[in-house]
C-alpha cells in the first residue's frame, strides 16, 4: 500500500458519511442555494475525512474548508446537518489520537469554523464559543484515548525489557556455574587422568624386554588417559564458552593439538594486523614432550591474541628458548601496558592454570620503559624420554 493511501475501513467510512450526507441534503428541506454546489461541498469534505489517520492536518483542513467554510461563505448553517456534525466530531477524535502535532491541528480547525460562522452570521462570539466547545470535547476525547493507548505501549515494553533482563541475568547465571564446573572438573579429573598416565609410564619402563603382553596394556592405559584427557578437553572448552566462541576458535578447539612449531603461524597474523613482528627461537623444540609443547603454544597464543586485541601496539618480539631443563617462554610489545591485561575468555588465569600443571613460573607485567611483557618458564623433562604426559 501507498504511503498516502488511506485504509479500506477509513474509505469505506468515508463513504458510508458521504452517502449520508448526500441522502439528508437531497430529501430534505431546501437550503435555499444550489443542492449540487452544496452536494459536492459534502462530498468532498466526507472523501477527505478518509486522509485522517495518513495526514491529519490536511484532512482537517479540506474537510472542513468544504464542510463549513465554503456553505457558510453561501449563507447556509452546515450545523443543520446531521451528516455533517457526524463528520466533524469524528474527524477531531481522530485528531485529538494520533495528529503529530494535536494541539496546531486543533487550532487550525477551531479557527476554519469560527471562519465559516462569521461567514455567514458575522461576528457572534456566543455561536464560536460553542462550536469550540464541540471540537474541544472531541479532539479531548480522541486525546485522552491516544495517550492512554501510549501508556499501555511504554507499560508492555517496560515489561518486555524486564522480562530480557532476567532472562539476561538467567543466562549470565547459567554461564557462571558452567565456568565453575569447568574449572572443578579441571581440578578434579584433569590432574588425576595426567598422575595416571605418568604413573603408567614409569611403570613401563621398569618392565623386562620380555614381558610384552604386561608393556602392551600399561601402552594401552598410557593411550586411552592420554585420548581421555584430549577429549574432556574439548568438551570444557564447550563448558566455558558455550555461545561466543567464533567460528574459528570451535574449528581450533576439535583440531589436533598445537605445538610451538606453529608459532611462526602466530607471528605472520601479527604481521598481517600491522604489527612489527619478530620470532626468535633458541633449541630444539621439535622434542619437546607433547604436553609442555601444547601448553607453551596455547602461553604464547593468549600472549600474542592480547597484544593483538588490546595493546595497540607497533612491535611484538617473541621468543622461545629451550635449555638447561627448562622452556622459555618470552612475549614482549610496545603497547599500552596495564590496558593490554584485559583479555577475553580466561586470559591471563588459563596461562597460570598451564603453568601451575608443569611446575612453571609466570610473569606478566608493564615493562619499564613501557609496553608489556609475558614471560613463563616450564620445567622440561629429559628430552630422550617418551612423549607420553598430557597437555593442560
Amino acid at each position: 500500500m501507498l504511503r498516502w493511501a488511506p485504509r479500506p475501513v477509513d474509505l469505506f467510512v468515508a463513504g458510508v458519511l458521504t452517502l449520508g450526507t448526500q441522502v439528508e441534503l437531497w430529501l430534505g428541506p431546501d437550503p435555499g442555494i444550489s443542492r449540487p454546489v452544496l452536494a459536492l461541498c459534502y462530498g468532498i469534505g466526507t472523501v477527505a475525512a478518509a486522509w485522517h489517520r495518513v495526514a491529519p492536518l490536511v484532512a482537517v483542513t479540506v474537510s472542513l474548508t468544504a464542510l463549513a467554510v465554503v456553505p457558510g461563505a453561501l449563507g447556509v448553517d452546515p450545523a443543520d446537518s446531521f451528516g455533517w456534525l457526524v463528520t466533524v466530531i469524528a474527524l477531531l477524535v481522530s485528531v485529538g489520537y494520533q495528529a503529530r502535532r494535536p494541539v496546531f491541528t486543533l487550532a487550525v480547525a477551531a479557527g476554519l469554523i469560527a471562519l465559516s460562522i462569521v461567514l455567514e452570521k458575522g461576528f457572534v462570539l456566543a455561536d464560536i464559543v460553542y462550536a469550540w466547545l464541540i471540537l474541544g470535547g472531541a479532539w479531548l476525547a480522541g486525546h485522552s484515548i491516544g495517550s492512554r493507548t501510549v501508556r499501555a505501549q511504554l507499560a508492555d515494553e517496560r515489561a518486555q525489557r524486564a522480562e530480557q533482563g532476567v532472562q539476561w541475568r538467567m543466562d549470565a547465571a547459567v554461564t557462571e556455574e558452567r565456568l565453575r564446573i569447568a574449572r572443578e572438573l579441571h581440578d578434579l579429573t584433569a590432574h588425576s587422568i595426567s598422575v595416571m598416565t605418568l604413573h603408567a609410564s614409569g611403570v613401563r619402563r621398569l618392565l623386562y624386554d620380555d614381558q610384552v603382553a604386561e608393556r602392551a596394556a600399561l601402552e594401552a592405559v598410557e593411550r586411552t588417559g592420554r585420548e581421555s584427557l584430549a577429549e574432556m578437553h574439548r568438551l570444557l572448552g564447550v563448558l566455558r564458552s558455550p555461545a561466543t566462541i567464533s567460528s574459528s576458535e570451535s574449528d581450533d578447539t576439535f583440531q589436533p593439538p598445537a605445538r610451538l612449531a606453529r608459532v611462526e603461524e602466530l607471528i605472520v597474523a601479527a604481521r598481517g594486523a600491522g604489527i612489527n613482528a619478530h620470532l626468535q627461537t633458541v633449541g630444539d623444540v621439535e622434542r619437546l614432550p607433547a604436553g609442555v609443547d601444547l601448553a607453551a603454544y596455547r602461553i604464547v597464543q593468549e600472549a600474542v591474541t592480547n597484544v593483538l586485541r588490546h595493546a595497540s601496539a607497533t612491535r611484538l618480539d617473541c621468543l622461545i628458548g629451550v635449555g638447561h631443563g627448562e622452556l622459555r617462554l618470552e612475549v614482549i610489545d610496545d603497547g599500552r601496558g596495564l590496558l593490554s591485561q584485559r583479555s577475553d575468555g580466561h586470559g591471563f588465569t588459563g596461562m597460570r592454570e598451564r603453568v601451575q600443571m608443569y611446575g612453571g613460573s609466570l610473569e606478566v607485567g608493564p615493562q619499564p620503559d613501557g609496553g608489556f611483557a609475558v614471560r613463563a618458564v616450564l620445567p622440561v623433562p629429559a628430552l630422550d624420554q617418551s612423549r607420553a604426559d598430557v597437555a593442560p
